[in-house]
């Protein structure tokens, strides 16, 4: 993990994104704001578990596949929760989807707002909320909110064009400001004390990292209390347009320069 300070504000940069739980938590209890083209919101261990009960089970070693992985879930957060492992080891056996339930379930974060391009049409996490979803929330600590297009959007389904839009207006206020709104109208005070979290594969075109109205973005950023952000150099190139050459390194300077614009 790099960490930097530009405009007094501290930034925490790393490589794979369960990784920024080493930033989360040197301040605890804080909620998180984070842009990402995935939701991030599986749960935690799932894939330790899931192969290491796998493997268990046809050596003979266990009988019951589900029992065993929730076994070793619970194992794992144990492990921390009474200092018996850091959080550099627990990382080990994360994946960079599985940190936000890990850092709800452990306390290190009250709440977890993600702003996401890909959306789920269901999550089998029960911590976690769907705020464009039909179901009523019910004070979930994980909220998803992965809109198809821009507020003024008039169609009612959403092509290609619209997947162009929506990934050059990142960072216009127009997407900012809805998704903030929506965090407010869940929970008022979510802004008082928050993270900023940004994966650089949240940014698809270079033209997303040049908004021109991208007020809401320079308050998040001097309202955060740090930022993180997750190169995820893989995921930029899987995520990114076709017609479009961005890496994790031309979005972090463009973010920087942002940042130190804001």
């Amino acid at each position: 993990m790099e960490k930097v300070s530009v405009n007094g504000k501290n930034i925490y940069i790393v490589e794979s994104h369960n990784q920024v739980l080493e930033a989360w938590e040197t301040c605890k209890h804080l909620n998180v704001f984070s842009l990402d083209y995935h939701t991030d919101t599986k749960e935690a261990f799932h894939t330790y578990s899931y192969w290491r009960a796998d493997s268990e089970i046809k050596s003979g070693e266990q009988r019951n596949f589900e029992v065993r992985k929730q076994e070793l879930t619970e194992m794992k957060m144990s492990q921390y929760q009474k200092k018996q492992s850091t959080i550099k080891k627990i990382n080990n056996n994360l994946r960079h989807d599985e940190h936000i339930d890990f850092a709800v379930k452990t306390n290190m974060v009250n709440t977890a707002f993600i702003l996401s391009k890909n959306k789920n049409p269901r999550s089998s996490n029960h911590r976690v909320y769907l705020a464009d979803g039909p179901e009523p929330y019910k004070n979930q600590r994980i909220i998803e909110y992965s809109p198809s297009c821009i507020p003024s959007c008039p169609k009612e389904s959403h092509d290609e064009m619209c997947h162009r839009i929506r990934a050059d207006y990142s960072l216009e206020d127009l997407v900012l400001q809805d998704a903030i709104d929506q965090a407010k109208f869940l929970i008022p005070s979510f802004f008082d004390n928050f993270i900023l979290d940004i994966d650089c594969d949240y940014f698809n075109t270079k033209k997303s990292l040049y908004p021109e109205d991208f007020t809401c973005f320079k308050s998040l950023i001097r309202q955060s209390e740090f930022i993180t952000i997750a190169l995820e150099p893989e995921c930029v190139k899987i995520c990114r347009l076709r017609d479009s050459n961005l890496t994790s390194k031309i979005i972090l300077e463009g973010l920087i320069s942002l940042i130190q614009d804001a």
